[in-house]
């Protein structure tokens, strides 16, 4: 009597691989919770390409892959405020090249630095940012809450005034360098 396909049958059932309970999808593609001028960005870009505009074409390429390799990493941009952080570090590295151009008297890469640097503000105004009357009352309101029973010439230090601000924001684009000059301003 022949037993041995039953016998490898009855092996092959007890080895099989075990079914993986959940399943990690992992994307290349960044993942904004807020993505307005993400989507906006990327239908631009296929309009460029469609017109042919080399400069915006050149300029949403390096935007779209600035945001592909943050989601890669650590911080991934997940939100306007990161974009327009990263927007904004795009600009200032364009201000660095337009005056070192300057210095080198090459006036054809001033002017497409420019042109770059006038596309990439032009995304920076479409969003939306917390004005300075709410960045103010925002601050008021975390001093009176820091201050709570307290003296009213009391004053918080500027790290927890600070943190309590920020924790308001929550992640709302908002100008930095005002909350910051505000929040020392509140403590001075």
């Amino acid at each position: 009597m022949n037993t041995a396909p039953a016998l490898r049958a009855s092996l092959r059932c007890a080895f099989r691989q075990p079914t993986p309970l959940f399943r990690a999808c992992l994307s290349t593609s960044p993942i904004l919770r807020h993505a307005d001028v993400f989507n906006r960005l990327k239908s631009d870009l296929k309009d460029a390409m469609r017109a042919k505009d080399k400069a915006r074409l050149n300029v949403l390429r390096s935007l779209m892959a600035e945001i592909t390799n943050a989601s890669k990493a650590a911080k991934p941009i997940d939100s306007d405020s990161k974009l327009l952080a990263l927007l904004k570090k795009q600009i200032g590295s364009s201000e660095k090249a337009i005056a070192e151009f300057e210095s080198a008297k090459r006036a054809e890469l001033v002017e497409k630095e420019r042109g770059q640097m006038q596309i990439m503000q032009g995304y920076v105004n479409e969003i939306p940012v917390l004005s300075k009357e709410e960045v103010d009352s925002i601050v008021d309101q975390v001093m009176s809450e820091l201050r709570g029973d307290k003296d009213q010439t009391w004053k918080p230090a500027q790290g927890a005034l600070m943190k309590g601000v920020m924790a308001k924001i929550a992640g709302k684009p908002v100008d930095q360098s005002y909350v910051v000059e505000k929040t020392k301003s509140a403590v001075a």
